[in-house]
């Protein structure tokens, strides 16, 4: 017996070595050794010095965060992807294959510009098409420091968290992955035309910062993306639009730092039942984007057709959507009570939320190298496509450049490569999810011994996470073979 490896129904297939069920244990294998290591290695920090890391200030660019000038020339190149959209959305190519809003959308923003700014750092802050537009259309700020148009608001939208944010994401996840109509570029376009009012809206009567914070769903996404990062930046670099900011040794109030990465997920942050769920929900639309692939989820929506397909493409929606949403609500619920038992054998009943939360954050690795394998061959072959479609951006038969002859390359795209690198990636964003949340134990439990102890159930719920990954990655690319 042999395992036939499809390659996301991209074309070559690719017969497996070994069992799919051998590539599993094997992953979750190496997770199980990666805790064996920290434990030796990394077990007896505690307190605040389990979650201190090294860093380096790098002071020549300082001036290059606190300037104007950098964050002028992104915000612009931000508006012009998001007028592109718009503009090549609505009156361009009504075939998504041509559109350039179709790939600027799905795969350069929510695929390789989250990837990047885990990489690198918080790119949005810098390449905000709503901020940038916003800051352009507001008059100077009062005295006190307060930016917008209005600002008005006497509703304080901290009291919501961030669970408008979350909702955001998840309709956003929707018109993804539920809708039946995310390759519909009249309606992406539209959509976004609605989302850049509201937003700028909200930011006018809320205030910026407060709009931002709670209800923009992608600046909360990329902020959290961005504490995986190895770029750290203290203070305000918009502060030149505040009152003066005054720090000794600081430039317009800001302070630059590289750091290893992921460990600025283990800095502080807010807590509560709204962060948790915005955490998960970085999972499990992912993970949900590649278990509708499967055959399972193909014999759950025959065996339900009757009750929702006499509804057509509104049926469609709710039954996909209700799906993600019970996705979401079980992986909320398999994390809380893991925690349970985190906590349990942790010996700590003070601040059950604060360390809830604290753990959801080591879960980000996780979705990150999820993203980049769920979308490795739309990243390295489809993102090519364009190149084609920015030559003739509304359809109209142009060549703004010659396109002649022009093919995708495939030399990255090889069935045993992508299989390859998606074994990889799921495996190190675990091991690094398990080192973090070793550290976090340390920092939240009192004494060695107990914060291994906590760690069991961490380490089952990693293992756990990984063969699920990859089995999720492997089901719609494999066959049995008798």
């Amino acid at each position: 017996m042999t395992l036939t490896l499809f390659l996301h129904a991209f074309g070559p297939r690719y017969d497996l070595p070994a069992a799919l069920s051998l590539y599993l244990f094997a992953a979750g294998g190496v997770v199980v050794i990666s805790f064996v290591l920290v434990a030796v290695f990394a077990g007896e920090r505690l307190g605040p010095e389990a979650v201190r890391y090294p860093r380096r200030r790098l002071r020549f660019m300082e001036p290059v965060a606190a300037s104007r000038i950098p964050r002028a020339v992104c915000g612009a190149l931000g508006v012009l992807g998001l007028l592109t959209i718009i503009v090549t959305g609505l009156f361009g190519n009504p075939n998504a294959l041509y559109n350039p809003s179709e790939y600027l959308t799905w795969i350069y923003f929510w695929a390789a510009f989250v990837i990047l700014s885990g990489l690198v750092g918080n790119l949005y802050a810098l390449f905000n098409p709503f901020t940038a537009m916003f800051d352009l259309l507001s008059p100077p700020p009062a005295r006190g420091g307060r930016v917008g148009w209005g600002a008005v608001g006497a509703f304080d939208l901290a009291r919501l968290g961030v669970w408008p944010a979350a909702f955001v994401i998840l309709c956003f996840a929707c018109l993804e992955l539920t809708s039946g109509m995310a390759s519909r570029p009249w309606l992406v376009a539209t959509l976004a035309l609605v989302y850049t009012g509201v937003t700028l809206a909200g930011m006018a009567v809320f205030g910026r910062r407060q709009w931002l914070e709670h209800c923009e769903g992608f600046t909360v996404l990329f902020e959290i993306v961005a504490r995986f990062g190895p770029t750290q930046v203290e203070g305000d670099p918009g502060a030149d639009r505040l009152a003066p900011a005054r720090g000794e040794g600081r430039v317009g109030g800001v302070r630059f730092y590289l750091r290893p990465w992921g460990v600025g997920l283990l800095d502080p942050a807010p807590a509560g039942l709204d962060r948790i769920v915005f955490l998960v929900l970085m999972l499990s639309t992912l993970a949900f984007d590649g278990l509708i692939t499967t055959p399972a989820w193909q014999d759950l929506a025959t065996a339900t057709e009757g009750y929702w397909q006499p509804y057509g493409q509104f049926g469609f929606f709710v039954f996909r959507t209700l799906g993600l949403i019970a996705l979401t609500a079980t992986f909320t619920g398999a994390f809380l009570l893991f925690m349970r038992a985190v906590i349990y054998f942790g010996n700590r009943s003070d601040s059950p939320w604060q360390t809830r939360t604290a753990f959801a954050y080591t879960l980000v690795p996780i979705a990150l190298v999820y993203n980049a394998a769920h979308n490795y061959y739309y990243l390295v072959v489809n993102a090519q496509n364009i190149v084609p479609a920015l030559a003739d951006p509304l359809g109209r038969g142009w060549h703004l450049y010659d396109v002649a002859g022009f093919h995708p390359s495939f030399a990255l795209a090889g069935a045993a490569v992508v299989w390859y690198m998606q074994i990889v990636l799921i495996v190190l964003g675990h091991v690094v999810a398990v080192f973090l949340a070793h550290l976090r134990a340390g920092e939240r439990f009192r004494t060695a011994s107990a914060a291994l102890l906590s760690q069991y159930p961490m380490l089952l719920l990693m293992v756990m996470y990984t063969m699920t990954s990859l089995w999720i990655l492997a089901q719609p690319i494999t066959r049995e073979v008798r």
